[in-house]
Order: structure tokens, then C-alpha cells, then sequence
């Protein structure tokens, strides 16, 4: 089952987001305290974290039912192989590929629909702008 490719990207997003990823902000590595051998050391650069997308996917996802929302957690943020998941989750490693597949139809609806309620509202709030002008 594939993944959405929008919807895996905010996953991966709200991953880094919910985890901290160490980041000293603005998409820049923090100094790495510990060294083998002393001294200091700088990560390799991270990936941006986008905020306010990922306070958005938190609330999508915690929109999920337990099973997807608990699935997509681990998947997203547990640590191991798909293996080791699937057995967290109590579950064969299929039945955690179907949920993930589910949860990123889910999140793309739920998505869609607040996509389309700004632009309703967007549409309202000119319509009521013109009518005051006019």
C-alpha cells in the first residue's frame, strides 16, 4: 500500500517536530556535547521544521481513532524496525502497513476539509467586502 506523498511529508515533519530533533533553531544543528574523545562537535544539518504545519498535523492526528493515532505514533516516532513496531503494537507488520495507509487517507480528508472551510470563509469575507464598497 502506498503512502501519500504530501501527507507522509507532513508525518515526517510533525516526526521531527514532536521529537525536538535537537535543533538550535532556524533549521541549524545544535553543538553535540557528547564526543568520542572530548571536545566539541556540530551534527550535520537538519531538515527545516516547519511549526505551524506540524501544530496542524498534531491536530490531525489526534483526530485519529486510537488504533491509527496510536499506530501512526509509533511508526512516525517509535524508534526499531517495522518488526519491532508491529510487536509494540501488538499486530503483524501488514495490519500496521494497512493502518498507516488508512490513517494517511484519513489525515488527507481531514486536511481537504479544513482547506475547504478557508476557502469558504475566504470567499465569504470578500463577497462581504465588495457588498461594502459597493
Amino acid at each position: 500500500m502506498a503512502r501519500i506523498e504530501d501527507i507522509e511529508r507532513r508525518l515526517n515533519n510533525w516526526a521531527r517536530w514532536k521529537l525536538g530533533d535537537g535543533s538550535g533553531g532556524l533549521g541549524f544543528s545544535s553543538p553535540s556535547l557528547e564526543r568520542e574523545g572530548g571536545g566539541y562537535a556540530y551534527r550535520e544539518a537538519v531538515i527545516p521544521t516547519v511549526d505551524c504545519e506540524a501544530e496542524e498535523t498534531d491536530r490531525a492526528v489526534a483526530s485519529l481513532d486510537e488504533p491509527l493515532r496510536g499506530t501512526v505514533e509509533e511508526v512516525y516516532i517509535g524508534s526499531g524496525s517495522m518488526a519491532r513496531k508491529a510487536t509494540a503494537l501488538g499486530v503483524a507488520e501488514r495490519t500496521v502497513h494497512e493502518r498507516v495507509w488508512n490513517a494517511h487517507r484519513r489525515l488527507a480528508s481531514w486536511f481537504g476539509d479544513r482547506q475547504r472551510l478557508a476557502l469558504d470563509e475566504r470567499r465569504r469575507v470578500e463577497r462581504l467586502q465588495r457588498l461594502a464598497v459597493d
